[in-house]
């Protein structure tokens, strides 16, 4: 994670896992340290660019310090994120090694610019 871009009101990238825990969904934002439970994967994925959205938006509006735009999760979801990108992309080359709770997550990431510039903040 040192190696990690920071993130700033003009640009940036909000990552994000969806993963199944026992009967729902978790969704994290890595970026943001924001945990959203649902119980399906299309509430999860809602719920988690809901408050990513609501998020920037207070650090926006309030013309917050952008180290708020650079809140690390934990590194247990870090350690998920990558295996489940390094899965995806083995899957991609059909080398598809993986425990079932790899498998069955979904990454994201998608650039925080395009909020910020929705409401007239970069």
């Amino acid at each position: 994670m040192n190696s990690m871009m920071k993130n700033c009101k003009k640009m940036g990238l909000a990552r994000v896992i969806i993963f199944p825990v026992k009967n729902k969904f978790r969704a994290v934002c890595l970026d943001f340290d924001i945990v959203e439970d649902a119980d399906t994967l299309v509430e999860a994925d809602k719920q988690i660019k809901e408050a990513i959205t609501g998020y920037i938006i207070n650090v926006c509006k309030n013309n917050l310090d952008d180290a708020l735009l650079n809140r690390h999760a934990d590194k247990k979801y870090w350690d998920k994120y990558f295996k489940a990108v390094k899965y995806a992309q083995a899957k991609n080359e059909e080398k598809t090694h993986a425990s079932k709770d790899v498998r069955s997550s979904s990454v994201l990431s998608f650039p925080i610019s395009e909020i910020f510039k929705s409401y007239a903040c970069a």
